[in-house]
């Protein structure tokens, strides 16, 4: 995906990824050693569970984002006011879970889904560069699919980024088009990801409270990753 319009060389054309590699050996990603309770369920299991398409929502119908598993509260309420979005942020997660099962394939955790709630299990429960990594390239995977999204005209809140053309950017460069709406895609991803973190009330200084932040960090890290395209 492209972060700003659709810019392309004279005779080539390009195709961006998401950046899994460069998130996994590029990144001092921030890990703990401590081991919490891992979590009943995750907004990840949006990737797997099937989700209606956006057409096929009511507006206002709460009972839908009621059904849906994993999510916190504060997602809820998102999903109430943004019920569209909701089948992307599953295409988001099934991205990221497909790239961290390619970027670890042979190593001796693989990412592998164990049920529909939890997806990865209790190994998520242990503050690791494994489950660091999965954090970032799950917040990623959103920032992606929501950016893109709006591209192609499939969210009411969005459209085709009107990103102006960079002063830098070679003369021998074409600058136009409908380009991924990245700056909307990481708002909203922020606002989505990180509620079932920001809503909780930990002791400062516990052991709970750091892994909260650790979460956070390795979110903001993903989705910084994806909006500057790196």
């Amino acid at each position: 995906m492209s972060p700003s319009p659709a810019v392309q060389r004279r005779g080539s054309r390009g195709k961006r990824t998401m950046p899994g590699t460069r998130l996994l050996l590029g990144l001092a990603l921030l890990c703990g050693c401590t081991q919490l309770l891992a979590e009943a369920s995750s907004w990840w299991s949006l990737a797997m569970n099937p989700i209606q398409r956006p057409e096929m929502y009511i507006i206002g119908a709460q009972p839908v984002c009621s059904q849906l598993p994993g999510l916190s509260p504060g997602q809820r309420k998102l999903c109430q006011l943004y019920q569209e979005h909701m089948v992307y942020i599953g295409e988001g997660a099934k991205n990221a879970i497909k790239e961290c099962q390619y970027q670890f394939r042979q190593r001796r955790w693989n990412c592998s889904t164990v049920d529909n709630t939890s997806v990865f299990g209790r190994v998520m429960s242990i503050g690791s560069r494994e489950t660091a990594f999965t954090y970032a390239i799950s917040a990623a995977g959103v920032v992606n699919a929501i950016s893109r999204a709006c591209r192609e005209g499939e969210l009411s809140t969005c459209g085709c980024s009107r990103t102006a053309r960079p002063k830098d950017l070679p003369r021998d460069w074409l600058w136009g088009g409908c380009g991924d709406n990245v700056e909307y895609g990481y708002r909203f991803a922020k606002e989505f990801v990180d509620a079932r973190e920001r809503e909780r009330n930990y002791a400062k200084g516990s052991q709970e409270q750091a892994r909260t932040l650790m979460n956070l960090q390795n979110n903001e890290a993903g989705r910084r990753q994806e909006h500057l395209g790196l």
